[in-house]
């Protein structure tokens, strides 16, 4: 399956210019671990985060303190200031099984989705990894048929279980053809024909 198959889109976003409030307020208001920084052509210039966030010196409560704690400064950092700048971002043509890899290797939960301008067109998270994983073996079902028939062979058949799907043998040496189809099916987590043993 593809990442465009999977991501979030529209995507939310912010400009460089906006302040540390503005990016608390979009990240914590929508639950989202961490927003794209985009230019005014809409692509990416790079990504702020919870972590980049949580970076900023908070206020000390002095409450835990035995000393006063110096009043917060009141110039407010912008988002270009705190973001990462050149973040890793997947193509909407990228293959999500390479993009999931990434992001369990990084230890990150998201990443921006870019076409090949680099102007942004979603967001793609582990929780959309997930959801596509947890599709019901009968969706699965119809989306590999629905596959087969828009690829002009409503006569193939697949069975499905736990994600896994097998291909009844088309004969006419198309088994890879119908193993390839299946595969782009979102959710699909495996593909083999009836006798691959």
């Amino acid at each position: 399956m593809l990442v465009a198959d999977i991501m979030t889109t529209p995507a939310r976003s912010i400009r460089p210019e906006a302040t540390l409030a503005q990016a608390i307020a979009l990240l914590g208001g929508a639950g989202l671990s961490a927003l794209p920084v985009v230019d005014r052509d809409d692509r990416v210039v790079g990504i702020i985060s919870e972590g980049d966030v949580l970076r900023q010196t908070l206020p000390q409560d002095p409450r835990a303190h035995l000393r006063l704690t110096p009043a917060a400064s009141r110039e407010e950092p912008l988002v270009g200031e705190l973001m990462t700048a050149d973040a890793s971002c997947a193509t909407a043509r990228e293959d999500a099984s390479e993009v999931a890899l990434t992001l369990s290797r990084r230890g990150w939960k998201s990443m921006p989705v870019t076409d090949e301008e680099g102007r942004l067109l979603g967001m793609v998270s582990r929780s959309d990894f997930l959801r596509a994983l947890a599709l019901t073996d009968e969706v699965l079902v119809d989306a590999v048929h629905d596959a087969f028939t828009q690829a002009g062979h409503p006569e193939w058949h697949a069975d499905v279980h736990g994600g896994h799907v097998t291909v009844s043998p088309p004969g006419d040496g198309m088994d890879t053809a119908a193993k390839a189809i299946a595969a782009t099916v979102a959710g699909v987590r495996s593909v083999r024909v009836g006798q691959d043993g």
